[in-house]
Parts: C-alpha cells; structure tokens; sequence
C-alpha cells in the first residue's frame, strides 16, 4: 500500500506487537477468521482483544455457539490479567449463547438472531466462537455460502469489526466458502522444533492492510499472548546518527591506538579467539570503560550468567555493583536452550530503547548458534540484530570462539563477519615454550588500523595491548620462527 493512500481506521488488538504484525490494528467493518487447531489460543486472542477494546469504552459482544458453555469460558478467562469483571457489569462486554437458536431453528433465524443483537448494541467488536461450529450444523455447502455471504453483508454496514473463530486445518483454508469472503486471515498454530513446541501465528490475508508476511512467535502467558514479530532488519530510513569519525574508546591503551582512536560508534564488532583467549574479559572492559564516560552499557549473555559475571570481574579486581546501582550496567543472561530469535531481537532492543544504552556485549554468538533452528535464521538474527543497533546508535561487540588453539588463523565458523564492521582475533602464540596471548584486527571498516599481532597482557585489574611479536614471523599461525631463520 503506498504511503500517500488513505489508511484504513483499526482497532487495536492490545498487543503493540501483533498490531504492528497487522500494518496498524483490525480494520473497522472488516470480517476476520481466526484460524487453528484446538490449543492454538484462538479463544485467548478474540477475548483479550475484546477486553482491550471495552477498556477503551467500546461495546464488545462475544457470541457463543456449540463449542464452550458461557459461564465455563468466563471462568477459564478469570486466570488471565486481561479479564476484568467490572466491564460485564457495566455491559462493555457482552456473552451470548447461540447454541439453542442454531440447533432449533436453522441457518436464518441464527443470523436474525446475530443480526437483531448487533443492531440493538451496537459493538465494535463482534466475535463469533465457534464458527466452524455453524458449518458443522449447516452441512449443506450451499446454504453455508449463502449464510456466510450474507453474514459478510450485514457486517459491512456494522462498522464493527468481527472475529470469525474456529477450528481449521490449512485444506480447509484454501477451500472453504468464509475464508473467500472473509477480509481477514489470521492463523495460529503449534509445531515441533526437535523437543520444543512453537507457537505461530501468520497473517494469510488482510484487505487494505501492509501487514508483516511470515510466521511470527508468540507465547501464552498471564497477560495472554504475546507476540514477537519475526526477525527482520530497520527499513533502512534511518538518519546516521554518530559521525564518521566518532570513536568508542575500548579502554585498552594499546588496542584503541591499532583502531585510531577506538572503535567507531555505532558499530558492530566481532571478537573472535579460541577458548581463554580474553573475549570475555575484553567484552567487561569495553563496558566499564563506557560506563565510567556515563555511556549506559547491557551484556547479553548466553554463557555465564550474571552472578558468574560479577565474580569473574571481582577476581579481576573490578566491582561492578556501584555501576549497576546507578544503571550504568546491566546484565541480561538468556538460556541458548530456550532461545526463540524473534523473542531475544525483541527483547534486546526493547532492553537497549528502556536502558538508553550507548553500548552493548553479546556473549557470545557461539551459543546463540545453538538456540536458532538453521544456519539462515542464525545470520539472519546477526544481520538483523547489528543493524537495530546501528538504527539505535548502539557500539556493539558480539564474541565468538574459534577452534584453532594454535595453527592457521581462520575467519569466524559461522560465516557472520559480512555483518560485522571491524574483526578483532585473538589467539594463543606459543613463544620460546610458553603461550602469550595476541591480538590483530583482522578488519575495521572505513577506518585506518595496525595490520600486526602484538601482545595481549591481562593481568589483576588491568588489560595491555603492548609491543609486537618482534624478530618473529609466522606470529598468525600460532607457531612463529626466528625471523632470521633461514636466511642467507
């Protein structure tokens, strides 16, 4: 839809998320099937939007049919913090059974009946639970038709906007008289990931509305569903919002001269290492150095958790609770086992809009890879990830481990440097019988840097970047000779 068209007026659903799913909230007048299998929250979704819309001061008028009794959903309902008996009393929200109408006198007095109650209230939103029900007892296709055509008639006089409930499968989707005439589609389902079930939902069709295509995760809580729109990178209108030479000091004397000065803000950064190298320990120093210039700093941790961190930082001779304490820094530890992507997008940049945070860690990529169903999705995450941070102002550093102890010095294994700025290695060099650390910036994009590995010092309370491997070659291979070795 172009942007100069008139939009449509919607109703919210309650959920700042699924509205923005939506292009913008349920149109008015418009006809919607909320489709899915038994469980799915169907049920759960038409209430909760009903009972945002009648906190609003809108008549909502939920009708029931064959499949739950009205005083057994009121009391399922009861356990959500959405439901709010006040708005019965005060008749914003009404229930009414259609069963004995349906089983008594058919197809036209049912919709008289549906008809009669609309006009004489007057709701903004009408649902009907459960629709399939109706087809079940109309079980001539013709007459099904019809009452579905004329239900989607008197509907469009209503200037209500009507959910359409039931229980269908993705064949009778595509075949079905009231997904024809419907103006909306709205489907949620489960499905397996391994040992995990996965909530979905995805809007199929939606007349007149820019709506997000794909399946988006959701999750039943005691505030009902909540939705987190699939990954998906900034629209890329936003405004630059560092200068090109704007520089993020590390804190590391010797790593922010090999960067001129620093990382450049609003980048992203990989560092990479094996196993001890000081990915963690350069992570913390970068955020404490952040937080001491009152740059509010988060760490995303998908390793260690946040007691691990601070006793890490303590035996380093850092105490990071006077920083916390003053919201300078914050820890966000995330299980990679229960790790959904769009949830942790979601939730990481709803941390760094509340936090006004000017930094950020991830610890580390390599467990993130283990919560995320493909390869595709894990980059797809990264991508999206770097660039809601850049939209953001956000200088982020995200570290991952390598294999390579010592030997060839290989780029990232999970083929994510394309969405990083600047590559940082660092690495074990044996030397004489003994292993130094060493760092080199493998890239740093749009910026002059130092190409050499020099030595990585940590010692109690401090991190050095000092001299280079000097008279040595071969430092990148983890195994350097004499420079001199060999020559004539």
């Amino acid at each position: 839809m172009s942007p100069a068209q008139p939009r449509l007026p919607c109703l919210s659903t309650g959920s700042l998320a699924f509205d923005e799913i939506l292009g913008g909230g349920l149109p008015v007048r418009s006809v919607n099937v909320v489709a899915g299998e038994p469980g799915a929250g169907k049920t759960i979704f038409a209430l909760q939007t009903l009972f945002h819309q009648a906190r609003q001061g809108k008549k909502c008028l939920y009708l029931t049919t064959l499949s739950e009794p009205a005083l057994k959903l009121v009391s399922y309902m009861q356990q959500f913090s959405f439901f709010d008996e006040r708005l019965f009393a005060e008749k914003q929200v009404m229930i009414a059974d259609l069963g004995s109408v349906m089983r008594r006198k058919g197809a036209d007095e049912t919709l008289a009946e549906i008809v009669g109650r609309v006009e004489q209230e007057e709701p903004a939103i009408v649902v009907i639970d459960s629709f399939k029900a109706l087809r079940d007892l109309l079980t001539d296709p013709a007459a099904m038709r019809t009452f579905a055509y004329d239900l989607a008639v008197h509907v469009s006089s209503w200037g209500a906007a009507t959910l359409l409930v039931g229980e269908y499968t993705p064949e009778e989707i595509a075949t079905l008289s009231e997904f024809a005439i419907a103006d909306g589609i709205i489907r949620l389902f489960n499905r397996r990931d391994e040992l995990r079930a996965i909530r979905e939902v995805e809007v199929l069709k939606l007349r007149g509305a820019n709506f997000v295509t794909g399946g988006h995760f959701f999750e039943i809580t005691g505030d009902g569903l909540v939705f987190y729109p699939r990954v998906r990178g900034p629209d890329g209108s936003f405004a630059e919002l560092e200068a090109l030479d704007a520089r993020a000091p590390t804190g590391i004397a010797g790593l922010d001269d090999m960067l001129g000065g620093g990382l450049p803000r609003a980048s992203a950064t990989v560092v990479q290492g094996g196993t001890g190298t000081g990915k963690t320990m350069l992570g913390l120093q970068f955020l404490i150095e952040g937080a001491r210039n009152g740059e509010p700093g988060v760490h995303f941790a998908l390793e260690e958790t946040a007691n691990q961190l601070r006793r890490i930082a303590q035996a380093f001779g850092w105490d990071l609770g006077a920083l916390e304490q003053r919201g300078l820094l914050t820890f966000r530890y995330v299980s990679p086992v229960e790790m959904s992507t769009d949830r942790f997008l979601a939730e990481a940049r709803a941390d760094v809009a509340r936090l006004g945070a000017r930094r950020a860690v991830l610890d580390s990529l390599t467990s993130m890879a283990l919560g995320v169903p493909s390869d595709r999705r894990f980059k797809e995450l990264v991508y999206a990830m770097t660039k809601h941070f850049r939209a953001a102002g956000v200088t982020v550093n995200m570290n991952m481990e390598i294999s390579d102890l010592l030997g060839s010095a290989q780029l990232s294994g999970h083929g994510v440097s394309f969405a990083a700025d600047n590559v940082i290695q660092l690495k074990y060099v044996e030397v004489d019988g003994h292993l130094d650390r060493g760092i080199s910036v493998l890239k740093a994009r749009g910026i002059r840097h130092a190409t050499d590995v020099r030595r990585l010092d940590l010692g109690a309370g401090r991190i050095e970047v000092t001299s280079a491997f000097a008279g040595l070659r071969g430092v990148l291979t983890g195994l350097p000779e004499p420079a001199t070795r060999g020559a004539k």
